[in-house]
């Protein structure tokens, strides 16, 4: 076998994800697919990179020191990759992506057909992409603690809190605000991605969330709270037949940051002006 791109990210997602099966609705491959190629993947290095166990997967000492360099590798063939097309193409394309957000949505539309468009849910990959220079504009949830790199522009573009989405015949239901440690014995949806920060939250908290459906599509996972089967972290801009109900204090916030490097301020700029002008919201 000859370690290639695909590898590298296999390994990233696995690691990033803490699932394979989360990691395979990240790769858009069958979990058999991606537990092959973990295998194929540890028996080239020579020794085990993941811990595998019932709460999922941890990464060895070994694959600690593969996963870095996994990252800088596949950053460079990134890089590389959209180096050559600019090159090949004959001029410098703008390389823009984001999550499948409001922002990002009214965003294309607005874009000149040059440009290379890529929407992802994982905003732990866009942030990566964006910091090893592989992206001139970035729309993303930004996680606590997130060190903007040095040459990157910021916006923040919504700052809210997340409410607690529940059924409508839920027992908390018709309560006014819900706090959090409340739900330490009910099941749990989340993101695949690790970037909600509901982990985090429910830990300060005192309890580790029960986390039984792991979903990116956020109208699955609305239809999963419908049904009564588990509540959700959402926005207050996604009601969909939940009901939706403050957390107490606040503790977490779903912040949309939109990111560029200097290549890309004219046409940040071009845009703002479109939207100002033609006296629509404007994205930004």
């Amino acid at each position: 076998m000859e370690l290639g791109q695909g590898h590298l990210k296999t390994i990233i997602a696995v690691a990033e994800c803490g699932s394979i099966g989360r990691a395979a609705i990240r790769l858009g491959q069958s979990q058999a697919g991606v537990s092959g190629n973990v295998r194929r993947i540890e028996k080239y290095f020579g020794g085990e990179l993941f811990h595998r166990s019932a709460e999922g997967v941890r990464t060895t000492p070994l694959g600690d020191w593969v996963l870095v360099k996994a990252r800088t590798l596949a950053a460079d063939m990134d890089q590389l990759v959209s180096s050559a097309r600019s090159v090949a193409g004959g001029v410098d394309r703008l390389r823009i992506a984001g999550q499948p957000c409001p922002t990002m949505l009214a965003l294309i539309p607005l874009l000149p057909r040059d440009v290379e468009v890529r929407v992802d849910h994982s905003a732990d990959w866009l942030l990566q992409q964006l910091t090893a220079g592989s992206l001139d504009v970035c729309v993303s949830v930004e996680p606590v603690g997130f060190s903007v790199p040095d040459d990157v522009h910021r916006r923040v573009i919504t700052d809210e809190p997340c409410v607690i989405g529940l059924s409508r015949v839920h027992p908390l239901a018709d309560r006014r605000s819900i706090g959090l440690s409340e739900l330490a014995d009910h099941d749990w949806v989340d993101t695949p991605f690790g970037d909600s920060g509901l982990r985090l939250a429910c830990q300060h908290a005192g309890f580790e969330p029960r986390i039984r459906y792991w979903i990116a599509d956020p109208s699955a996972a609305r239809l999963v709270v419908r049904s009564g089967r588990a509540v959700g972290l959402f926005t207050r801009c996604a009601p969909d037949g939940l009901v939706l109900r403050p957390l107490q204090g606040n503790p977490v916030r779903r912040r949309t940051v939109l990111y560029w490097r200097e290549p890309a301020s004219a046409l940040i700029r071009r845009l703002t002006n479109v939207t100002v002008n033609n006296r629509t919201e404007s994205p930004f």
